[in-house]
């Protein structure tokens, strides 16, 4: 096998302009030695054809950009997929679907390449959790669907207030001017790290809109944001009327289905939703 990884490198260098050795070994030292325990612990012949292709797909995807360090910071679906869900589900499989579970994954996770930073944080986010690799790809797919859809229930007469701490992503974080990216998630921007400085993206958090709000992490997004000048929805100005927490609205969004704002001394979001 140390004859085969030495190929496989030598390979990609000669391949790939943006080869990253020393992510190639933070890759075979983690992520590779865990696959090889798992896979050869039974049919070692079998298990080891797997790990090859496992290991190879992996070299790809440093070579291609697609799989990214720990001290990098940043959350992408194939990393995920390549360093934590991999090697702790495929050797679940049978070994029949293990190599067809593998070429699933490498398509979802190039595909994924090309959608915006927020689809890629919800898959991560919520893929984490996963429990086995069978029908990955309706899992996702109704996830997706929950995210990009419009809601089934507009907001009424009727709402509920959540409140979401957007602290527990980015202690530093001031949220400030906010913008829909989807009928139920919604890009907020910090009021005074609102622009791109020394080459790093704005600082901005996403949150998924659901029944119990889900923080999206970073966004990655530098679109500039005019104040606010709509006016709050009347459920936002009931929930300023009634609840103790809510203070001056520092910026206020709303659409059909949510309603969001930021106040002047405070870190957390008010979401309304329907009732």
């Amino acid at each position: 096998m140390s004859e085969f990884v030495d190929d496989l490198e030598k390979e990609a260098r000669g391949r790939f302009v943006r080869w990253d050795r020393a992510l190639w070994d933070e890759f075979l030292k983690g992520p590779g030695v865990r696959m090889g325990r798992a896979l050869t612990s039974g049919d070692a012949a079998a298990g080891e054809e797997t790990l090859r292709a496992y290991l190879r797909l992996g070299a790809e995807g440093i070579g291609l950009g697609y799989l990214y360090p720990v001290s990098a910071g940043r959350e992408n679906f194939f990393t995920l997929a390549w360093t934590h869900l991999l090697p702790r589900l495929l050797p679940d499989l049978r070994r029949e679907e293990q190599a067809p579970a593998l070429a699933r994954m490498w398509n979802l996770g190039e595909n994924l390449e090309s959608a915006p930073p927020w689809v890629q944080r919800l898959f991560c986010r919520l893929g984490d959790s996963l429990s086995s690799l069978e029908d990955l790809e309706s899992h996702l797919h109704t996830i997706a669907n929950e995210a990009m859809e419009p809601p089934t229930q507009p907001l009424g007469d009727t709402s509920t207030a959540q409140w979401v701490d957007l602290s527990q992503e980015d202690a530093r974080f001031m949220p400030g001017e906010m913008h829909f990216l989807a009928p139920a998630v919604v890009c907020v921007h910090d009021r005074h790290r609102a622009t791109a400085a020394g080459g790093r993206d704005a600082a901005t958090q996403g949150v998924w809109l659901a029944k119990k709000p889900i923080l999206l992490g970073p966004m990655g997004c530098n679109e500039r944001l005019a104040p606010s000048t709509e006016k709050p929805s009347k459920a936002l100005t009931s929930l300023a009327q009634r609840d103790p927490r809510a203070g001056d609205w520092y910026s206020t969004q709303h659409n059909k289905w949510r309603a969001v704002a930021t106040m002047h001394t405070s870190q957390w979001l008010a979401v309304i939703l329907p009732a």
